[in-house]
Order: structure tokens, then C-alpha cells, then sequence
């Protein structure tokens, strides 16, 4: 482990729960809410910091960098070199947007945990992580997430709008539930992608002639 290491990240830990929580304050007044109402929807601010590397690929269509998907927490400070590679969709994956790096910036994504105490007046952040054929990348997520018993439900739902939520319930249910439907997705995904390729192999079967289908 290099020298310095453990301090540092807990410098950078410390100053970035700072960030976050003056973030979720700016919120929380957009919201016409009190400045500590999503920090306190947290009960308990959990923190993850981890360390992306991506090394580079000669085919990155080929290569899957990180697949797409939303965070399940409540917001995320995300810092990323130069290469870049985080892409964003606001359109269900039709077309990604690139997000360019500015050097010394942080990327906010908003968490689906956020998502739902804004009755979905804030958007969790559907993106993806691809690689680079001529350079290697390396990303800093740290992720800010409520205790595993903190309710989710949205906070304020104004005029004529309708929760989000059917009902309130934990994070930690939240998230199995989410779990849940991404396998599911993913199950799914790859049924119809094996179905594809079974059927592109078929009209290629019967063009052949009969020696060669029994041979």
C-alpha cells in the first residue's frame, strides 16, 4: 500500500461526505423542503468509495466497460481523468450522451434512493461506463447511501401529482427489489439474444442442400 494512502483517502472521504451533504441541502430548498430534510430521510449517511480502472482495448465494442444501470443510493460524486468514458441516456438507451471531462470537476449523479424522496422531480442518472481503444481510464465513484432502514417515500408530492411509490418502504427492501428486476432484465436480455442467434442460423441450415445437411 503506497505511503500516505490511508490518510488521504480519509481526507478525501471526509471532504466529500461535505460535498455531498451541501448538495442534498441545495435540494432540499429547490424542494420547498427544510436544508437537512434528504439528509435526515438518510437516517444515517453510509459512504463507498471505490476505485474504477479500465484498461485499454484495441476493440471496445467488444469489450463491456460497466453496463447500464442507475445507483441505488441517494447521490453520487463521481471523478473521472481525462480519457472520459461515462455515457448518459435520457431517451431508455436510444442514443448516449458523452460527458466530458473538466478537469478538477466532479460529476453529480443522483441515486434512485434520491430519485424517489423527490417524487421523481430529480432523475436518477441512467448511464454506462465504456472503454477506450487507445488509453486507459480511471474513475473515483464514492457513493452516499442512506441506512439499510430508512424509509423510501417521497417527502413532498405537490399539487396534482401522484407518489411515485406505492407505499413507503425500506432501503434495503428497495434495493433487493431492484437486485431482483436487473437479473431479471438480464435473464431476459439473454434469452432473446440467444433467440436472435438461432434464428439467424436457421435460413442459413435451409439453404444448404440435403448431402450437406446430413452429412
Amino acid at each position: 500500500m503506497p505511503e500516505g494512502w490511508i490518510a488521504v483517502t480519509k481526507e478525501y472521504s471526509d471532504k466529500l461526505m461535505g460535498l455531498a451533504c451541501k448538495l442534498l441541502e441545495v435540494l432540499s430548498e429547490a424542494m420547498g423542503l427544510e436544508k437537512e430534510a434528504l439528509s435526515k430521510a438518510c437516517v444515517e449517511m453510509d459512504q463507498k468509495v471505490v476505485v474504477n480502472f479500465y484498461p485499454k482495448c484495441p476493440q471496445p465494442d467488444l469489450t463491456l466497460g460497466l453496463k447500464r444501470h442507475t445507483d441505488p443510493g441517494t447521490i453520487t460524486l463521481l471523478l473521472q481523468d481525462q480519457v472520459g468514458g461515462l455515457q448518459a441516456t435520457r431517451d431508455n438507451g436510444n442514443t448516449w450522451i458523452t460527458v466530458q471531462p473538466v478537469e478538477g470537476a466532479f460529476v453529480v449523479n443522483l441515486g434512485d434512493h434520491g430519485h424517489y424522496l423527490s417524487n421523481g422531480r430529480f432523475k436518477n442518472a441512467d448511464h454506462q461506463a465504456v472503454v477506450n481503444s487507445d488509453c486507459s481510464r480511471l474513475s473515483i465513484a464514492t457513493f452516499q447511501n442512506p441506512a439499510p432502514d430508512a424509509t423510501v417515500y417521497p417527502l413532498k408530492i405537490r399539487e396534482g401529482e401522484k407518489p411515485i411509490l406505492e407505499e413507503p418502504i425500506t432501503f434495503s427492501e428497495m434495493y433487493r427489489r431492484k437486485m431482483s428486476k436487473d437479473l431479471e432484465l438480464a435473464m431476459l436480455k439473454k434469452l432473446a439474444k440467444e433467440q436472435q442467434i438461432e434464428t439467424t442460423k436457421k435460413p442459413e441450415l435451409e439453404t444448404k442442400p440435403l448431402e450437406q445437411i446430413l452429412a
